[in-house]
Parts: structure tokens; C-alpha cells; sequence
């Protein structure tokens, strides 16, 4: 008897969404059409970024070219490594933005007027921190060599750093920003479904029916949030489609995907089901989900760089699902990392969407 009420109350909800041509089309438009066109459309500067150091030389001279690339407020001495190798974990888990190698002959070399060659590793999940890291490491060392070895014979041989990019060698920007509009497009949908379905029952008065039936508090709170999880999921795949025609690559595990969206979309429903239960008319509900939605858009670092904000500003973008998302997408998309590198980001969704998620009910079951 309970399995078949709520199996009534999902099928009852799944129609009602399914035949509601406005929600069709929001879901389309969402999740394929302003993914192009926001990809196409944004972009931002960056600093602060983080910067690793593997120092073979140990001499005068690279420990003044540390200091030159550190000198500003364009990148923050984050590490020193022994090897590349280490640094490629941190650059895999997205701790470094870029690695720079001084050779053991450095110091040597460029005493001796010869030309001296850096390695650097940039990270190109994002290809607009890495495009501004690249550029600025070249001036910088251009930098060096007028400032700090001038009239030396290291000025006629100058430094020459070897520059790689990983993960988005091209720096192709739209791999990035269309990463963003995924997460962003999941979440608008997984707020906005669960408020406007509740809300439109309060309105319409088939919730003050539905308490006379036998139905329990707990049987409608899950048939109310388990069809927008469901077709949220289900969204994911034509924006997988929008992303292979924009060129952005999937090297991580699509089983992974769908664990870490299944936990995002969480903190996002039990968002829509709070609205719903402050609110009680439409246009209510649509005002306050946006009224949420922005501040944690502009906290996911898919619109301004997480680096370029202030100190209490960043630590307040720990608590965005968003930024835990986005960032979990663009590790195993462009980087192909797995749950064994992302597992902090998704320790944090479940942190954040546990309680949510748990408050959103508690206020449902009060008002039921």
C-alpha cells in the first residue's frame, strides 16, 4: 500500500513536469542552448595564483628568479618540490596553478653569459588562469634578466623558458566556461523544478487535499524531489552531447560523473524545497530561487576567478556547492582524475548537502 501510494506520487509528479511545456523548454534551453551561448560569451583576469618550484641549482641566481616571480601579487609561492613527479600529484588535485623547474646549470650557465632554459608546467584545465600564468612567467623572467643581471653577459644571453601546458594545451577557454554552464544549468534546474512543483500545488489547492488522504508527510516529500533529481540527471547527457561538439574532452570515468551530480543535485533540490516552503505563490518562489542562485554563482569561480578575491570572500566559496562542482568537472574532464583525487570535493558536496538536504525536510514535515 505505501510502495504504491508513492510510486503514484512520482508518476503523478513525472506528468505533471513532462506536460508542462514551459518546464521542457527550460530544461532544453538550460541545458543546451545557454551553455553555447555563455561558453562563447564570458571570460575574466586573474592573480594570486599558486606556484610550485622545483630548484635543482640552489644558487644566488634562482633563488632571485623566485623571488622576481613572487614579487607581485601575480603569483603566490605555494611549494617547493624535489621532483616533477611530485608536483604532478598537486598539479592533478589542482593545489598548484603552475610549476616552474630551474635546470642544476642555472646559475652557472648564466654567470657564463650562455643562454639558460626554465621548465614550466602550467595547469590548462583552465585555459584563462593558464594563458595570464604563461604570460606572466615569460615576462617576468624577462624581468629578471634586466633588472637583476644587468650588464652582465647573462643580459646578451637572456632566460628562456620552455613552457608547457597540461590538460588544455591550446588553452581553448570554452572547455572551461562550457564545464561551468554544466554544473550552473544542473543547479538553476534542480532548484527552480522542486519550488515551482510545490509551490503551484499551494496555489492551486491540491496540497489541502492531498493532507486529508492517507499520504504521509515523508511519501510526498519524496515524490516531490525525486522526479527533479531524476530529470536533472537525465539532463546531463545532452549537455554531454553540447560539450563533444564544443570539443571539450571526457577523460575521467562518466560512472564518477553521476555520483558527484547525484550529490550536487542534492544541496540543490533541498534549496528549491526550502523556497517552497517560505514562499506561496509563483513569482515568489522564482524571485527568492534567484536571489539565492547569484550570490553562489558568483562564488563558484566559474564567472570571477576564485584567486582575484578577497581573503574572506574565498573562504566564504567553500560552502558554494557550485565551486566543489565545477571544479570536480573540470578535474575529471579535462584531466581525467578520479574519485582518488576528487574525493575532498566530493566530501564537501555530501558536507553540504546533508544538512541542507536534512533542514529542507524537517521544514517540509512542519508544514505538512
Amino acid at each position: 500500500m505505501v510502495r504504491g501510494r508513492l510510486y503514484g506520487l512520482i508518476a503523478k509528479e513525472f506528468a505533471q513536469m513532462l506536460r508542462d511545456p514551459v518546464v521542457l523548454f527550460l530544461i532544453f534551453w538550460l541545458t543546451t542552448v545557454e551553455v553555447v551561448m555563455c561558453t562563447m560569451a564570458l571570460g575574466f583576469d586573474v592573480k594570486d595564483l599558486k606556484l610550485g618550484v622545483i630548484d635543482h641549482d640552489r644558487s644566488a641566481a634562482s633563488r632571485a628568479l623566485v623571488r622576481e616571480l613572487t614579487s607581485a601579487d601575480t603569483f603566490v609561492l605555494h611549494d617547493e618540490f624535489t621532483s616533477m613527479r611530485q608536483a604532478e600529484s598537486q598539479l592533478q588535485r589542482g593545489a598548484v596553478d603552475a610549476v616552474v623547474e630551474v635546470p642544476p646549470d642555472f646559475g652557472a650557465r648564466i654567470a657564463a653569459g650562455r643562454r639558460a632554459s626554465l621548465g614550466v608546467v602550467v595547469d590548462g584545465s583552465n585555459a584563462n588562469v593558464a594563458s595570464r600564468a604563461r604570460a606572466y612567467i615569460v615576462e617576468m623572467t624577462a624581468s629578471f634578466t634586466r633588472e637583476q643581471l644587468m650588464g652582465s653577459m647573462a643580459m646578451r644571453a637572456g632566460v628562456q623558458p620552455v613552457v608547457r601546458v597540461w590538460y588544455n594545451p591550446d588553452l581553448t577557454n570554452t572547455r572551461f566556461m562550457a564545464l561551468g554552464m554544466l554544473a550552473q544549468a544542473g543547479f538553476m534546474l534542480a532548484v527552480i523544478l522542486p519550488a515551482a512543483g510545490m509551490v503551484r500545488e499551494k496555489q492551486n489547492g491540491t496540497l489541502e487535499q492531498i493532507r486529508v488522504t492517507p499520504i504521509r508527510a515523508h511519501e510526498l516529500f519524496i515524490g516531490k524531489v525525486t522526479p527533479p533529481i531524476v530529470i536533472c540527471l537525465g539532463s546531463l547527457f545532452p549537455t554531454l552531447l553540447v560539450l563533444r561538439l564544443l570539443g571539450v574532452p571526457m577523460n575521467g570515468s562518466l560512472t564518477t560523473l553521476i555520483g558527484l551530480d547525484l550529490l550536487f543535485l542534492l544541496s540543490a533540490v533541498s534549496i528549491g524545497v526550502f523556497v517552497a516552503t517560505i514562499t506561496t505563490t509563483l513569482q515568489q518562489a522564482m524571485l527568492t530561487s534567484f536571489f539565492g542562485l547569484f550570490p553562489l554563482l558568483f562564488l563558484s569561480g566559474s564567472i570571477a576567478p576564485i584567486e582575484s578575491m578577497p581573503a574572506w570572500l574565498q573562504l566564504a566559496t567553500e560552502i558554494s556547492p557550485l565551486r566543489h562542482f565545477i571544479e570536480s568537472v573540470s578535474g575529471l574532464f579535462l584531466k581525467g582524475a578520479g574519485i582518488g583525487e576528487l574525493w575532498p570535493h566530493a566530501i564537501a558536496l555530501a558536507a553540504i548537502s546533508a544538512p541542507m538536504f536534512l533542514t529542507s525536510w524537517l521544514l517540509f514535515r512542519r508544514q505538512w
